[in-house]
């Protein structure tokens, strides 16, 4: 009997069969449960490595041993008259038959279930996504009585290698993009969204938190050059499904994959939400035609939305941003990054204003040349105008902005700021009627983006304006409900306490914690010196000087401004004027000002810093 032959007769092919086709199906129901479950893609794994090193194992089990109605015993020691290894046989051969009918009926049920649920079918939620940071009851926010209403949870990225974040990030930013310009949605804006990154908690809770009807989530997971990405839209409500998709593409190139993914999703989306009709076609952002130049760019803006007030971070992001741009010079996204790290450079004071005022005038004009008409480049145009004292056309850039991207919660906010700038709560002849647009813009802006730092330090520095303490104070207490470590809240409510409610030693207790060293120090040398404490005021204002040179003039002119040393406080500010220090934008209605607006030199620092 040859060698193969007498495989065949010990069931040992059969075996081999039998054995690929229950791991076959084995790993298709752990692909399947695994994800809603939370396993770590790690498992699936070592999973497969395991049934992969089990097979030479089985094999062999089966050469030697036999299954005989006694159990299992030793080929050899069997009589081959007595053997029972074709009634054997016929046993496997049903079973490999059974599995590969539940295999490639798993196989078929997971291209079609998705498009009949696409056509109405509704089937029960089985995960939920992300945790939230803690909110008080008291500001909880209603349900949602948009129905179009949605938030784009962060994609997972569930390929188990962390440096492809960026990837599962970036196709969530494109997603957001294409919402907004659908029409008729009312998106949640990237801060919340991405709020619930790497935490679990019901879709529903989130769905409350975030005052939306539906969410959408997914995951991306990538082996070799192919790429698995995953696309749900649930009703926040009950749970359900709306609507779901899988995506199985090659990886060639990166960003052509995330668009045909969004304007796919976009479609899908509003169909579902928004009926039949007449729908617009998502544009996404403009990207470069080189893989490789988007791909940097994502990696940018991943550095960037992480730690945007961190230098170290800052020059990464820009080494990133700058490898696109030598690779695609007319890369429009790429462009708006350097500008967003020279902003936050400039606001930092990390390089001389000057030389970061410069590098920001560049990347305006080359927005302005390739873009002029995106969001990108009106709001980099307005937030230019502020830094050159031109409140007026910061404010009209941003009326633009706000009439072509209603959606933006970021355009909203800087419209209401360069209104707040033109019409301060101080001045008797400023408007009443921009004040209140101003206010309902900041209100679409929480509505848009309820769980961004950035709005509620907005709707913080206007309720100062107002001295409305006690305001100020539960967006305080929000602003740390979602991230205890946020900087420039207590340093608002304290000034706040301080110059409108005269309590020094309550506006002491809150800023004493205030993580803004700079501000912090501001505050205390200013509270120490009207307590008495001349001496420990001074060291604080030393140590403002040695941390932060020149860079803090506009601090030092509100520190001695508060002293009572007009003349040293009107120096400073002169230099920061000089030196082109952002801060000098708030002393038109800066309460620790008020003690230098009746002189002379004064009035001469707000006219050139573009007051009237």
């Amino acid at each position: 009997m040859s060698f193969f032959n007498e495989l065949k007769r010990r069931n040992v092919v059969r075996m081999g069969m039998l054995y690929i086709v229950a791991s076959w199906v084995l790993l298709q129901i752990s692909d399947v449960i695994f994800e809603p479950l939370g396993v770590p893609s790690w498992v699936f794994r070592m999973m497969m490595s395991m049934l992969a090193l089990g097979l030479p194992f089985a094999l062999v089990f089966s050469w030697i041993f036999e299954l005989t109605p006694e159990g299992l015993k030793r080929e050899r020691d069997i009589d081959r008259s007595q053997s029972i290894v074709h009634e054997t046989g016929h046993r496997m051969n049903t079973v490999i038959v059974v599995l590969l009918v539940l295999a490639i009926g798993g196989l078929i049920a997971d291209r079609l279930i998705p498009e009949a649920s696409d056509q109405g079918n509704k089937v029960i939620a089985a995960s939920g996504a992300v945790d939230s940071p803690v909110e008080t009851e008291s500001e909880a926010p209603p349900a949602a009585e948009n129905e179009n209403a949605i938030a784009v949870l962060p994609f997972v990225n569930m390929s188990g290698d962390p440096e492809n974040e960026y990837f599962s990030d970036g196709l969530t930013e494109e997603l957001l993009n294409a919402l907004v310009q659908l029409g008729g949605l009312q998106v949640t804006g990237r801060t919340s969204s991405f709020a619930f990154k790497g935490k679990s908690q019901d879709l529903r809770e989130i769905g409350r938190l975030l005052n939306v009807s539906s969410v959408l989530e997914g995951s991306v997971r990538k082996s070799g050059n192919r790429v698995r990405i995953t696309a749900q839209l649930i009703k926040a409500s009950d749970g359900y499904h709306l609507w779901s998709d899988t995506f199985d593409r090659e990886l060639d190139d990166i960003f052509a994959i995330q668009a045909e993914i969004a304007g796919q999703v976009s479609k899908a989306l509003h169909l579902t939400l928004l009926g039949p009709g007449e729908t617009n076609q998502p544009v996404l952002n403009p990207a470069s035609e080189n893989a490789e130049a988007y791909e940097e760019f994502l990696r940018g803006m991943y550095v960037l939305q992480r730690n945007p007030d961190n230098e170290v971070a800052l020059d990464k992001a820009k080494s990133h941003f700058s490898r696109a741009l030598e690779i695609d010079s007319v890369y429009v996204d790429a462009h708006w990054g350097m500008f967003m790290s020279w902003d936050r450079i400039n606001r930092n004071g990390f390089v001389p204003y000057r030389e970061s005022a410069e590098m920001m005038e560049n990347y305006v004009a080359k927005l302005q040349e390739l873009a002029p008409a995106s969001e990108r480049a009106l709001s980099a145009v307005a937030r230019n105008a502020l830094r050159n004292y031109n409140y007026q056309r910061a404010a009209e850039y941003l009326q633009e902005a706000v009439r072509l991207y209603p959606g933006s919660a970021t355009i909203q906010t800087g419209y209401a700021s360069a209104l707040l700038l033109l019409n301060p709560a101080n001045q008797p002849d400023s408007s009443i009627e921009a004040r209140e647009e101003a206010a309902l813009a900041i209100a679409k802006a929480i509505q848009l983006d309820p769980l961004s730092l950035g709005v509620l330090r907005a709707k913080a520095n206007w309720l100062l304006q107002l001295g409305n303490c006690s305001e100020l104070e539960k967006t305080l207490k929000r602003a740390l409900e979602l991230e205890p470590g946020a900087g420039r809240f207590r340093y608002m409510l304290a000034s706040c306490i301080y110059a409108y409610d005269g309590d020094i030693s309550q506006a002491l207790a809150i800023v004493e914690s205030e993580p803004l060293g700079y501000a912090r120090m501001t505050l205390m040398a200013i509270l120490h010196h009207k307590l008495g404490n001349q001496e420990l005021a001074q060291q604080y204002l030393d140590e403002l000087y040695v941390l932060n040179g020149d860079s803090a003039s506009y601090q030092y002119g509100q520190i001695h401004a508060q002293w009572g040393e007009t003349d040293t406080a009107l120096t400073w500010l002169e230099t920061a004027l000089e030196i082109r220090d952002p801060g000098i934008i708030l002393s038109v209605w800066d309460p620790l000002l008020d003690p230098l607006r009746g002189e002379p030199r004064f009035q001469k620092i707000l006219k050139a810093a573009g007051y009237r």
